[in-house]
């Protein structure tokens, strides 16, 4: 099985904010990693967090690894080697992806609220939705329509975070379910289909939560990023299923552990003006990826944690960055393929950081 995720590296310069990595599951081995920057326009960030930093939402599709930065989706082959870029206007802000083939990629334009489906042979949309304007969406959830002109280039005029403040609903994941397109508003919690204008599940425990798989039974799984959690809600009778916690496992409680104590110390000292941003925040969970029964679940500082979600065990944990500030963003496990094998062997990798079994 290989595995390959992005990072955003919190604090770095935009141009060391983060990376796309190949790792082979069974040996714990980084094939490859390069480094994601948003350029072609550049950006003038000045956002210390994450912002424009690094890779976002990645998807795999044969030989190819389609990877968002900011504003363009980055096309490698399966050893990493860069093909092309795709990019368009209303990219904004990218976060998750949702790839129906190599072809067609829905984004989630999450810095203008849109979700947008790209042809990634033309860089043209094929399909748009813009929630704030439907009335549906605005009596249920008290937004107002965005004030944007679509037909200037929007890719470096939401940077600062004023920008986004009024009414934003976040949309930072889109998916597809019975040939509807759903998404995820981080800002309030919902799960929402996009093409009826209805708020399907709505819980507190998904404000600023992550991702969006929906399998074929109608069943969303979603990451509770501050509670720690992956939560299993049923579309169909609009109920939540399951949750599991992250921290029951002592491998995450440990590290969780080793990390929390500067945390909270430096949260003290930025209160009294002593320490310049806001701490990244241990066991951060964004990325989330599902084969089969197994499970791959993202953390800061950028660890991926593998379980059997259908017996909610943790089987194998890998562990990349012992900073903090280092997290995962997108993620994706695919299995092996034949024809990759032998060129596996073949690319240099930048080390094997450490991996850590699970209990």
């Amino acid at each position: 099985m290989q595995v390959y995720f992005t990072t955003v590296i919190r604090d770095a310069p935009p141009r060391k904010g983060g990376e796309l990595v190949w790792v082979d599951w069974q040996t714990k081995q980084v094939r490859r990693r390069v480094p994601i920057v948003a350029t072609n326009p550049a950006l003038n960030d000045p956002n210390p967090g994450s912002s424009t930093r690094g890779g976002r939402g990645v998807e795999v599709f044969a030989d190819t690894v389609i990877v968002a930065s900011y504003h363009t989706l980055r096309v490698y082959d399966r050893n990493l080697r860069h093909q092309r870029d795709v990019s368009h206007p209303l990219m904004v802000g990218l976060h998750e992806t949702h790839a129906q083939s190599a072809s067609e990629v829905w984004v989630s334009s999450t810095a203008i609220d849109a979700a947008l489906k790209i042809d990634m042979e033309t860089a043209s949309i094929l399909a748009e939705s813009w929630p704030r304007e439907r009335a549906t969406f605005q009596e249920q959830l008290k937004v107002a329509p965005q004030t944007i002109d679509k037909g200037v280039d929007n890719r470096g005029l939401f940077l600062s975070p004023a920008t986004r403040k009024l009414n934003h609903l976040h949309l930072n994941a889109v998916a597809v379910w019975r040939e509807e397109v759903f998404a995820h508003f981080a800002k309030f919690g919902a799960i929402v289909n996009l093409d009826r204008g209805e708020v399907t599940i709505q819980d507190p425990a998904l404000r600023g939560g992550h991702n969006l798989i929906i399998l074929d039974d109608g069943t969303a799984v979603v990451n509770d990023t501050y509670g720690r959690s992956v939560r299993f809600y049923d579309l169909k009778g609009k109920t939540l299923k399951r949750v599991i916690n992250l921290t029951s496992f002592p491998s995450v409680r440990a590290l969780l552990a080793r990390h929390n104590l500067v945390y909270h110390a430096r949260r003290i000292l930025r209160k009294a003006k002593l320490y310049p941003h806001r701490p990244p925040r241990p066991l951060f969970v964004r990325g989330l990826s599902m084969l089969g029964d197994q499970l791959f679940v993202g953390v800061s500082p950028a660890a991926i944690l593998h379980l059997d979600w259908r017996r909610g065990e943790l089987m194998d944990m890998f562990c990349y960055s012992h900073d903090v500030g280092v997290c995962v963003h997108g993620l994706k496990a695919v299995a092996d393929r034949q024809s990759v094998t032998a060129a596996q062997r073949d690319v240099n990798g930048s080390g094997s950081p450490r991996s850590q079994r699970a209990d």
